[in-house]
C-alpha cells in the first residue's frame, strides 16, 4: 500500500521537429533580454538561432561556454562580467552541460554569494535563495542528460576535484523545447554515451529507495523500453527523426524520473571520477552502471527482476537471481553493442590509473556518501571497492 506520494513538473515541454525556430516568440514571454549560453563546439549552429532571435527584434546576450565542464570560478567571473547588463531570461542551448550552466547563471546573476554555496552536498546543506532567480529556457542538442526538465546543475570545484549539485525547484526551466533535428548532428560515441546515461537515470529512478514516487517508476520504465528500442536506430541512421525523437522522449522521461526520485551508486561513483579523471559524465556512468548491478543482484535482486520482466519483456526464469542476472545482460549486451563496453584504463591510458581507486572511494565516501544510501544495496567503502575496481581495469 502506497503512503504519501507527489509529483510536480512546473516545466512545460515543446515536442517536435522543427520547434526550435519559434525559441522567439517563446523567450519573449519571460523577458525582453535573454541571455543565450551555448558551448563553443555548437558555434555555428548557435548562429543561425541568435540570428532567429535578432530577427523577431529580440536583444539577445550571446554567451560561448569555453570550457566543457564549467568550473565555480568560471561560472562566478560570467556572472560578475554580465550582472550589469539587463538581463532578463536565460536560453540554454546544448547538452547537459550548456543547460546546467543557464541554470547556474539564473542563480548567479541574481544572489549574493559564489555559486558553490548553493550546492546542495552530502556534507553540508547549501545556502537558501533569496528573492526569485531569472526565469530558464532549454533547448537540448543531445538526448542523455534531461536537463532540460530537472531542477539540478552540476558544478566541478577544481581544488578539491569535486562535483556538486544544485538542487532547486527555483531552477525547473520554465519551457523545454525538445527538438530532434538539432539532435541529428550528434557523434555515435556521443548518441550512445547520453542515450546510456538517460537509461542510467531511468534506472537508478526506478530502483531509488528513499521515497515513494509511483511516477518516477512510470517515467523510468518507459525511458528505459524507448533506449533498448532505438539508441542502436538512432546510432545507425542518424538523421531517421523516429529514433531520434524517441530518443529525446527517453531522455526527457528520464529526466522527470530523477527529478523526483534521485539517483543512486552509479551517479555516486561517476560524478567524482569524472572530477578526478575528466571522462565525461555520460561515458562515466555508463561504464559504472553494469558493475554496480552485478554486485547488487546478490542483496537485492528483487528490482532488477521486475525490470527483466517489464521492461525486456522476459520470461519468467526460475528466480529472482536470474532474472536479475538476466536484465544486467541485456543491458551489457547493448552497452557492447554501442561501442561502450569500457574502463577507465581504456579511455585515459594505463599509465593514469595508478592509486586511483582508493582516491575514487575517498572521494565517493567524501562528498557522494548520500546516493549510496538511496541504492537497493547500501555499499560502503570496503563493498565499494572491487566494483571501483572493475570500473577501472575490468573484471578478472
Amino acid at each position: 500500500m502506497l503512503d504519501a506520494f507527489g509529483f510536480k513538473l512546473p516545466t512545460e515541454i515543446i515536442g517536435a521537429p522543427g520547434a526550435a525556430r519559434d525559441l522567439a516568440n517563446i523567450s519573449k514571454r519571460f523577458g525582453e533580454k535573454p541571455l543565450f549560453v551555448y558551448p563553443v563546439q555548437l558555434a555555428d549552429l548557435a548562429v543561425t538561432y541568435l540570428q532567429m532571435l535578432k530577427d523577431a527584434g529580440v536583444t539577445v546576450v550571446a554567451f560561448e561556454q569555453a570550457e566543457p565542464e564549467p568550473t565555480i570560478d568560471y561560472i562566478d567571473g560570467a556572472a560578475s562580467d554580465l550582472k550589469d547588463q539587463g538581463i532578463d531570461v536565460v536560453i540554454g542551448f546544448g547538452g547537459g552541460s550548456a543547460m546546467d550552466l543557464a541554470k547556474a547563471l539564473a542563480i548567479a546573476l541574481t544572489q549574493k554569494e559564489g555559486i558553490w554555496m548553493y550546492a546542495n552536498l552530502s556534507n553540508r546543506p547549501p545556502l537558501p535563495l533569496e528573492g526569485a532567480v531569472l526565469p530558464v529556457i532549454t533547448v537540448p542538442t543531445t538526448s542523455g542528460t534531461g536537463s532540460e526538465v530537472t531542477p539540478y546543475a552540476v558544478l566541478t570545484k577544481p581544488d578539491t576535484q569535486q562535483k556538486g549539485t544544485i538542487q532547486e525547484p527555483a531552477i525547473f526551466p520554465r519551457v523545454a523545447i525538445i527538438d530532434a533535428e538539432l539532435m541529428t548532428g550528434m557523434p555515435s560515441d556521443l548518441t550512445a554515451s547520453t542515450g546510456l546515461d538517460a537509461f542510467a537515470h531511468a534506472l537508478e529512478a526506478t530502483i531509488n529507495v528513499s521515497k515513494q514516487a509511483p511516477m518516477s517508476e512510470l517515467f523510468g520504465k518507459e525511458a528505459m523500453k524507448l533506449v533498448f528500442a532505438n539508441l542502436k536506430g538512432a546510432i545507425s541512421q542518424p538523421n531517421n527523426m523516429e529514433y531520434r525523437q524517441n530518443m529525446a522522449l527517453a531522455a526527457a522521461l528520464a529526466g522527470m524520473a530523477i527529478s523526483h526520485r534521485g539517483t543512486t551508486t552509479a551517479h555516486a561513483i561517476a560524478e567524482p571520477l569524472g572530477a578526478l579523471t575528466h571522462i565525461p559524465h555520460g561515458l562515466g556512468v555508463t561504464i559504472s552502471t553494469v558493475p554496480v548491478l552485478r554486485y547488487t543482484i546478490e542483496g537485492a535482486p528483487e528490482g532488477l527482476a521486475s525490470l527483466w520482466r517489464e521492461v525486456c519483456l522476459g520470461e519468467k526464469l526460475e528466480s529472482e537471481g536470474m532474472e536479475a542476472t538476466a536484465f544486467v545482460d541485456a543491458l551489457n549486451a547493448l552497452i557492447t553493442e554501442v561501442g561502450m563496453n569500457k574502463t577507465v584504463e581504456t579511455i585515459i591510458g594505463k599509465g593514469k590509473c595508478q592509486g586511483l581507486d582508493e582516491r575514487l572511494i575517498d572521494s565517493i565516501m567524501k562528498f557522494k556518501f548520500r546516493p549510496l544510501k538511496q541504492h537497493p544495496v547500501e555499499f560502503d567503502a570496503k563493498s565499494l571497492r572491487p566494483i571501483v575496481r572493475d570500473i577501472i581495469w575490468g573484471s578478472k
